[in-house]
């Protein structure tokens, strides 16, 4: 049975509401005695919401020290996955590669090969190398130095099962193109290790705010599903270029399935439905607007695309760009001025307790400046 009352967390005081003595997602605080877990311990005379925020120093003290010494400035190695879907089953490398990834040149595939920087079990391959479908190859990209990123994770909340987290930007989710080890996902396995946290949603790089992650692969599962069937409530703030004339509107165009531009996605007739809420806040003296977005659908870069169409493009934003124009450039520099697009809230029923909890956080500073 879903509790009616939700626990609510805000960052900028780390207050917890409805959270006391008892249970806080499967990690029990009795009478007497202490609490272990994950190597944290603490007293359980305390309230649950102290010991939750004795965990929650600890993990952001551990975070604060990884964004000082980034893993990504050091030169190394990196080896990224080269997965073979399974319609290319028989087909030639060097056709299939400018196949997935046609923004890159012949000519740059050729020295790939020359230099023996596609491997498979160790072993250099060549362009002409008969692919089978499923399998995965190696590309080496040596002496790897990552572009600067914004580290500063800032923990909300952790149970036994799930966390919530305030993700800044720029900071991509997960490893693509020039991040690797300067992602999410790899400065949480810092952290926790390798495969304990599991993505079940995503912020673009250079969006800001509230994310939910999971601990095993069953909560995992739970929680996708109930993103996928838009049970999840998802609240965005943005600011965008122009004065809508209505204090409310939909976007509603389909995003096209393909990439163009770099990894970008645009409107298509035969893209997949989509559909956005959007509820003007505030008409601000220079021209711009703080919006409220409530995504009804989770596709990639959705609510950038519909303010985008509808003509109010994101302050900021480096890809969809005013006047309907869009450019190749996709994750901002830590000294750009910022993409104003924030998550706001998260709402979702515990897969383990059934109570609703909704995580709240602040605003960056561009909401008012």
């Amino acid at each position: 049975m879903i509790a009616q009352t939700a626990r609510i967390i805000y960052r900028e005081t780390n207050r917890f509401e409805n959270v006391g003595h008892g249970t806080v997602g499967g990690w029990f605080f009795g009478d007497a005695g202490w609490l272990i877990s994950d190597g944290i311990i603490g007293h359980s005379d305390l309230t649950a919401g102290s010991i939750m925020q004795d965990i929650l120093s600890n993990r952001n003290s551990q975070f604060a020290r990884i964004a000082k010494n980034l893993p990504g400035a050091v030169a190394y190695d990196n080896y990224r996955p080269l997965n073979i879907p399974g319609r290319y089953d028989g087909a030639v490398l060097s056709e299939v590669v400018l196949d997935l990834f046609p923004h890159v040149s012949s000519n740059q595939w050729e020295e790939w090969f020359d230099a023996g920087y596609i491997t498979k079990e160790g072993c250099p391959v060549s362009h002409e190398y008969l692919v089978r479908g499923g399998e995965q190859l190696l590309h080496l990209f040596p002496d790897t130095v990552e572009p600067d990123v914004n580290a500063n994770i800032r923990l909300i909340w952790e149970d036994s099962s799930l966390i919530g987290l305030i993700k800044p930007a720029p900071l991509p989710s997960h490893p693509s193109g020039r991040f690797n080890r300067n992602t999410l996902t790899y400065l949480l396995e810092q952290v926790y290790g390798s495969g304990v946290i599991r993505l079940v949603h995503r912020l673009d790089a250079n969006t800001s705010g509230v994310m939910l992650l999971a601990k095993n692969a069953d909560i995992a599962t739970e929680l996708r599903m109930q993103f996928e069937s838009g049970q999840v409530v998802k609240t965005y703030i943005a600011r965008v270029i122009g004065h809508p004339s209505a204090q409310k509107f939909v976007g509603d165009s389909p995003i096209g399935r393909h990439r163009f531009q770099a990894g970008s996605r645009g409107v298509s007739e035969k893209g997949v439905a989509a559909l956005t809420e959007f509820r003007v806040l505030k008409k601000l003296d220079d021209g711009t607007s703080l919006i409220q977005a409530e995504p009804k659908t989770g596709r990639t870069n959705q609510i950038r695309i519909h303010l985008w169409d509808a003509g109010y493009p994101i302050l900021g934003d480096p890809t969809y760009l005013a006047g309907h124009r869009t450019d190749s450039r996709q994750t901002l520099e830590t000294d750009d001025v910022a993409m104003c697009l924030h998550a706001k809230s998260l709402e979702f029923v515990h897969p383990e307790t059934s109570e609703v909890i909704r995580f709240e956080s602040d605003m960056p500073q561009w909401d008012s400046s």
